[in-house]
């Protein structure tokens, strides 16, 4: 839940803007009063008198240009009033650059705000910060959050969007742009917190990729009910692991260094639509054109995955593919479909 300290400096953020709009309102129609002014009064151009009004407030200084004993009184009462406008507004000004300095979640709001396709990840704890190292890796938009002010803390050090509060609750997820982003992960160490975030960000963002973390394998079950895409267990990830290091130990010896940062090979999906140029074609005809880039599995619409497909195999509307390859082979596959 939002601490009062959040909900305070959100209030006098919003409170600052007021004030703000207000006196550059306020000396707007002070400028556009004295211009009209001196129009009507001494019978100047509009650029003129616009001109001997910027002049007035600015203080810079003037020859009077021959003002008759109205104008002079209308420049006292301008002078006297518009100065202090000005003197106002620069206040209002400097207090607002001041205010969003010594705030910065008002900088990461406002950050947040502008972000689309972005990820949201819930829980900053081992899994969380892997997760985000991750999506970093690969250029993508993050922001996290964490009801730990500590967490949220550390993450902002090192220049990673983060929201402090309760990630379940409609108006934490709204502030970290749900609507927009492309996924969530519910990665907290409680699965009947990440069970309320699937529940939310569902119901905020029904077209939203949720993939939630199961401490407990009986919980898979029901964070899916709970609005998950995919649940993840680490515990039978780690289990697999360790089987795998027993049982292979060269196949798991080698598969870290095709992931990573510095990865030698790429995963990733194609899809497949009426325009691309593979539509209609087979995996043989694929294989052929890049010969370097395995198909890994497919999916085509509204039917099961198909691991290692036949090489007659026709590509349909709306198929995923799931290909590996070196970076710049996976990467030629960009003009043959939409490659994520």
């Amino acid at each position: 839940m939002p601490s009062r300290h959040q909900k305070s400096s959100r209030a006098t953020a919003f409170g600052w803007d007021l004030v703000v709009w207000r006196s550059l309102a306020l000396l707007a129609c002070i400028v556009g009063a004295g211009t009209v002014g001196y129009v009507w009064i001494e019978g100047w151009s509009a650029w003129k008198s616009f001109f001997f009004t910027i002049v007035t407030l600015s203080t810079v200084g003037y020859s009077d240009n021959n003002l008759s004993e109205a104008g002079q009184r209308f420049t006292a009462v301008l002078m006297i009033v518009g100065i202090g406008a000005v003197s106002y507004t620069a206040t209002s000004l400097l207090n607002r650059a001041i205010s969003t300095a010594a705030h910065p979640e008002r900088r990461i709001m406002q950050r947040i705000q502008h972000m689309q396709n972005h990820y949201i990840v819930c829980g900053l704890g081992r899994t969380g910060h892997r997760v985000i190292e991750r999506l970093r890796q690969a250029d993508a938009q993050v922001v996290a959050i964490d009801a730990d002010s500590k967490a949220v803390e550390h993450a902002r050090e090192h220049n990673i969007a983060a929201i402090e509060g309760d990630a379940s609750l409609d108006e934490t997820l709204a502030e970290a742009g749900v609507d927009r982003a492309i996924a969530l992960a519910a990665v907290t160490s409680s699965d009947a917190v990440n069970a309320l975030i699937c529940l939310t960000a569902r119901a905020l963002a029904p077209n939203i990729t949720v993939i939630a973390r199961a401490e407990d394998e009986s919980s898979i079950r029901k964070l899916r009910r709970a609005g998950a895409t995919n649940v993840v267990s680490p515990a039978s990830y780690g289990g697999d692991g360790v089987a795998e290091h027993m049982l292979h130990p060269e196949v798991a010896h080698l598969l870290p260094g095709l992931q990573g940062e510095n990865a030698a090979l790429n995963f990733a999906e194609v899809f497949i639509t009426q325009t691309s140029p593979h539509h209609e074609r087979t995996i043989a005809e694929l294989s052929n054109e890049h010969p370097r880039v395995v198909v890994i599995a497919s999916r085509p619409r509204n039917a099961e995955v198909i691991v290692c497909p036949s090489p007659t195999h026709k590509l349909q509307d709306g198929e995923v593919l799931v290909v590996a390859g070196l970076p710049a082979d996976v990467n030629a596959l960009r003009p043959a479909g939409s490659l994520a």
